[in-house]
């Protein structure tokens, strides 16, 4: 792969990685390290995207990348419960299928080299509310996570499940990873990506 596009969000693009600026620097940094011709992964996460975010814009700057390969991963910020612990999740679970489904239609006109990555768990304990409002259940995460297994499966593209993987000391605020939380989801992407033989 020349040129490997990851999609996502604030978890994506890196924040609260003090050492390496995220999972998806570390996994370019292994990249150029491996391969020193034109080989490139671009972090195209921002914070609080979602999956309507991305369907807004990942054509564009995939194309204008030249990209070969996608990464997407979403799925936190589409399951959070809006303003009270009953309130409505900030992309309703149907509305998540379209698009991913819509993702995935348009991505293929791209390249057939496309991943799924799940959402990571959270640490409850600071995040129902986290500071700024909002809800974040690992109960309402599992359940988009397994709405993003079901249309990959369907549509036959590979999907990585990192629900779990971090442990309550891997965050820094209940919902990002620190730079050990980063460096464990790198570690689960390369090992994915090279057996998927993208790396």
């Amino acid at each position: 792969m020349h040129s490997i596009c990851v999609f996502g969000d604030s978890t994506t693009r890196g924040e609260w990685d003090l050492e390496k600026g995220g999972w998806v620097n570390r996994l370019q940094i292994y990249v150029h390290s491996k391969n020193t011709n034109r080989d490139k992964v671009y972090n195209l996460g921002i914070s609080a995207g979602t999956t309507s975010t991305i369907l807004e814009r990942f054509e564009f700057e995939a194309k204008i990348r030249k990209a070969d390969a996608l990464i997407f991963q979403s799925g936190g910020n589409d399951s959070v419960v809006l303003e009270s612990k009953n309130g409505p999740n900030n992309i309703p679970i149907d509305q998540f299928r379209k698009n991913l489904e819509e993702i995935i239609q348009k991505a293929k006109n791209i390249t057939s080299n496309i991943i799924f990555i799940g959402f990571k768990n959270v640490d409850e304990t600071k995040v129902t509310p986290a500071p700024w409002g909002d809800y974040y259940f690992n109960i309402e995460i599992k359940k988009y996570n397994e709405v993003m297994k079901n249309v990959c499966q369907e549509n036959n593209i590979p999907y990585l499940d990192i629900f779990g993987l971090l442990e309550n000391e891997d965050f820094t605020d209940g919902l990002h990873p620190n730079a050990a939380g980063h460096e464990k989801i790198f570690e689960k992407v390369k090992n994915f990506l090279e057996k998927e033989k993208w790396i």
